[in-house]
């Protein structure tokens, strides 16, 4: 395309200036879209991956969530039977024998996916933003956000699944569940 020929040292370094402004060209695409992203943060626009998102998928027309009610039933049930004192492992025991498959079609459930779906904030109707964030606009590689860059809390931003309340029992819940577990491996 640039007519540059590589059996040349003029080549060779015309070829490094020209992939130097293509790196600084990706790195400037990469901020301005992060910048973008940030400012429909702060805005209360959230963006959610509902491809892998039990419950919820996006209105076609709006792009808003909206929820699937034949999952969310199931999600229901999983908040339901963990607070009536189900281990995550009895949960996972029901689902898979009512054949109820996971988001993405699969049989088997494993405990991290309930563990995440149980403390995810998205089910009360709010979403906190950057719980990860992109480390290298290169590699594209993620990151969990442990306060390196602000997050942002938008409350009801969406239709709630589980109420608020029950969603805070089940936390405190959670919380006692591993405070048992931790003091267990102490004695």
């Amino acid at each position: 395309k640039e007519d540059v020929n590589t059996l040349e040292s003029t080549g060779e370094l015309l070829i490094t200036i020209l992939s130097s402004q293509a790196q600084e060209e990706s790195r400037n695409l990469s901020e301005n879209t992060k910048w973008g992203i940030v400012r429909r943060y702060e805005n209360g626009i959230i963006s959610v991956n509902h491809k892998k998102f039990m419950g919820y998928t996006k209105d076609k027309k709006t792009g808003e969530l909206v929820i699937v009610p034949e999952q969310a039933e199931i999600v229901r049930r999983i908040f339901r039977m963990y607070l009536e004192g189900s281990s995550i492992g009895e949960v996972i025991k029901a689902l898979e024998a009512d054949k109820i498959k996971t988001v993405t079609g699969k049989e088997t459930w494993h405990p991290g996916v309930i563990e995440k779906m149980l403390v995810n904030e998205k089910y009360m109707g709010d979403a906190l933003m950057q719980k990860t964030y992109t480390v290298d606009f290169l590699t594209k590689k993620l990151k969990k956000n442990n306060g390196e860059v602000a997050q942002y809390y938008v409350e009801d931003s969406h239709p709630a699944i589980i109420n608020p309340d029950e969603w805070e029992l089940v936390q405190s819940e959670l919380e006692l569940n591993n405070q048992v577990r931790s003091h267990g491996n102490n004695v």
